[in-house]
């Protein structure tokens, strides 16, 4: 008898304490139970970039008042095709810039007077830099747009680990709730300061206009120094 009320007597110490937890406090907590399990798979569904420490404890400092802003999914999704269309727009300038060089490249070729030859030998060698310089503005924009496509890729599968919605995330309203904790680790080195940044996405379901079940995710754990040096 004594065993069960000790038993009853400690899982309503556990529902107590896990009540007063804020949901951003509880995530943390549940990732650093995964990095002890070296549960890896769970470790991958609760961030963005899992991160394995070897700890022998852990510690709550601090945690900010979460901040609310709107989704930028829809933005990000806008900003890519317009990216998208600058770098196509861009490619066929190079292509008439070559075709221009190619033609100029036959002339001199048919060409029999010298003064004509310098002529467009002057003219080749100018429109070769212009080729080269369209080129290099064509990498710049296809530069640009691998990484606002990686953006949107992060942003839709961060959307995905806190809502589960796999699909067209971009086409639903809402919120994106940002917190961030200050967690001391212990490790064999000794303590360390870490920033685990956090969001969740309460995006509004157009049928029943009520929010999709969602879930704080960790979207960074860097060592508090980088972190605010913004490394």
């Amino acid at each position: 008898m004594k065993k069960v009320l000790v038993l009853v007597a400690l899982i309503f110490l556990i529902m107590i304490t896990t009540s007063c937890q804020k949901p951003e406090e509880i995530t943390v907590s549940k990732y650093f139970q995964a990095m002890k399990a070296k549960d890896r798979d769970t470790m991958a569904a609760m961030a963005a970039e899992p991160v394995a420490l070897e700890f022998k404890s852990w510690e709550l400092v601090s945690s900010e008042v979460p901040v609310s802003k709107d989704i930028i999914l829809p933005q990000l999704i806008k900003e890519l095709g317009a990216v998208k269309a600058k770098k196509d727009q861009q490619i066929l300038l190079v292509k008439d810039k070559k075709d221009a060089l190619d033609q100029l490249k036959t002339k001199l070729s048919e060409t029999r007077g010298s003064r004509q030859k310098a002529e467009l030998q002057k003219q080749i060698a100018g429109m070769e830099k212009e080729v080269e310089a369209e080129t290099a503005n064509y990498k710049r924009d296809q530069m640009d747009f691998t990484q606002m496509k990686n953006q949107v890729e992060n942003e839709k599968k961060m959307v995905t680990l806190s809502t589960n919605i796999e699909q067209n995330q971009e086409l639903f309203a809402g919120k994106a709730i940002t917190a961030k904790s200050i967690v001391k680790i212990t490790t064999a080195g000794g303590d360390k300061e870490y920033v685990f940044l956090l969001r969740k996405y309460e995006l509004l379901n157009p049928v029943t206009n009520k929010v999709f079940s969602n879930r704080f995710i960790i979207l960074k754990i860097q060592p508090k120094d980088e972190f605010e040096q913004g490394n």
